[in-house]
């Protein structure tokens, strides 16, 4: 499927616009998004709406939808739920040589309503995999998983993209998507359809050029502890970083990654990359600075590319230095 610079209006007011996407074969996509706008874009991928302009070429009507309010039948067991679907969607095979794959086995005589979240999700996932999609399109399958519930979730999808299924999340959550997705997007209200560049573990570079110690020069990413996971940023990733009661906090979007990197720390590694401390509170990213407005002879603020709600103060002096910096 191919999107080309769609855009969709909802009474007068934009809801989606510079959607630029092409979703292959076992694709695995995460989308930063809201969940109004994440409703609006499966709509228009399976063409329950129309764009208002844009064009989206399809090459698969075999596409299914689960949004996080989606529910099931809870007075059935998950056996008979799934044999029911069985013969809707005339699937030939016997359900029991796939119990395993969703993790199902020990609930499979249990009734849906005894389900825990973790469980209804493989259920709902098992129902979607009978009709042999080539596309599902998943609305926050994690928001309230169990560690161990994420594991069986991942198992899972896993198993569907080896048999050639490609699978699109929508989340309000970046760390959701890390785990889900290979290739990530934040739609951004203002400037449209990104794609991030947050590392994965599969990308590390292959043996043969380790060994004969052809490595990367000039590479940094500024690290983030959450739970029991690291996450990465690159360094144009990051909006700003902001120093929150001691402690330096990353800002991506409208998300906050606090980081055990002082503020000096910061700024002696991400000089390099085009960052500026433009207040002792506040480390900027240059390339994400679209405007410079003076308040009086001695107030200054920054306005964030696409984000005119983003103000980030600077001093005079310092304004001199980011003049001298960036040539203005």
């Amino acid at each position: 499927m191919t999107l080309e610079n769609v855009m969709k209006q909802e009474n007068n007011r934009t809801i989606l616009k510079d959607i630029h996407l092409i979703i292959k074969e076992k694709s695995q996509i995460g989308i930063k998004m809201t969940n109004k706008e994440s409703i609006v874009f499966f709509k228009l991928l399976t063409g329950e709406l129309t764009p208002t302009s844009g064009i989206i070429e399809k090459e698969t009507s075999r596409i299914l939808t689960e949004f996080t309010e989606d529910g099931l039948y809870e007075d059935l067991t998950v056996s008979s739920y799934l044999h029911a679907f069985k013969k809707i969607a005339d699937f030939e095979k016997p359900l029991e040589e796939f119990i395993g794959i969703f993790s199902l086995s020990d609930v499979w005589n249990t009734k849906i309503s005894r389900l825990s979240f973790d469980q209804k999700k493989r259920v709902s996932l098992f129902r979607m995999s009978l009709f042999s999609p080539e596309l599902l399109l998943i609305q926050s399958p994690l928001s309230h998983s169990t560690i161990e519930g994420t594991e069986l979730y991942i198992k899972a999808i896993e198993y569907l993209q080896s048999n050639d299924v490609a699978v699109l999340f929508t989340s309000h959550f970046l760390e959701e998507l890390l785990l889900l997705s290979h290739d990530i997007y934040r739609y951004n209200q203002f400037t449209g359809l990104e794609k991030t560049d947050l590392a994965q573990e599969n990308t590390a570079m292959p043996a043969d050029k380790t060994e004969t110690g052809m490595m990367p020069n000039h590479v940094y990413k500024v690290s983030s502890k959450s739970a029991d996971k690291t996450i990465f940023f690159s360094p144009d990733e990051i909006d700003f970083i902001e120093s929150i009661n001691s402690v330096s906090t990353l800002r991506i979007g409208e998300e906050y990654f606090p980081t055990d990197l002082t503020m000096n720390e910061l700024e002696d590694k991400l000089t390099n990359f085009g960052f500026f401390r433009c207040h002792r509170s506040y480390l900027v990213n240059l390339q994400r600075v679209s405007e410079l407005v003076s308040y009086s002879k001695n107030s200054y603020t920054l306005i964030l590319k696409g984000n005119s709600n983003v103000k980030l103060p600077i001093s005079r002096n310092r304004l001199e230095a980011m003049k001298a910096l960036i040539e203005f």
